[in-house]
This record gives structure tokens, C-alpha cells and sequence, in this order.
């Protein structure tokens, strides 16, 4: 299997995130850490993926808090000559 080319930011993104699974893994770490450019591009994907792994990612206390009140609040009715109706509950 030839060794992998890092061409463009995409390739190191890729190895970045398949790294822990890649068998080749030590062989492309000499490749990224004998070329400066490579390395610092690989550093600060690291960073960034480090960042992003700590995100919260979805809704906040305060979001979900206002749609509970307003599913509390809505009462929804029918009736047989207007249809459906809806009434905000104080």
C-alpha cells in the first residue's frame, strides 16, 4: 500500500479523524512531523477537532425551558362547526 500523500487540508482532516483505526498511522506521523507546513496545519486540526469534541451540541437549558412552557400554555380544541381552535393558557 503506497504511503499516504496529504495534498490538500481535506487529506489531513481525513487522517485526523481516522487515525486511532489506521495501521499506517506512525508512518504518516513522520511524514506530517518532517514537514513544518504539514505539522502546524496538523496541530491546529487537532485543536479544532479537541474544541469540537467538547461542544454541547443541541439546545440549551433556557430553549428547551420555553418550549416546555409553551406545550404547557397551548390547549387545542375542535369543535363541529368552527374546526380546530387554539387558546394560550395563562
Amino acid at each position: 500500500m503506497p504511503m499516504q500523500h496529504f495534498n490538500t487540508l481535506n487529506d489531513l482532516i481525513l487522517f485526523a479523524y481516522s487515525e486511532s483505526v489506521d495501521p499506517k498511522a506512525n508512518d504518516y506521523y513522520k511524514v506530517i512531523n518532517a514537514n513544518q507546513k504539514l505539522s502546524s496545519e496538523f496541530k491546529a486540526i487537532l485543536k479544532v477537532k479537541n474544541y469540537l469534541s467538547i461542544l454541547k451540541v443541541g439546545p440549551s437549558e433556557s430553549v428547551i425551558k420555553n418550549i416546555m412552557n409553551y406545550s404547557k400554555a397551548l390547549s387545542v380544541g375542535r369543535t363541529k362547526s368552527a374546526g380546530e381552535f387554539s387558546l394560550m393558557l395563562n
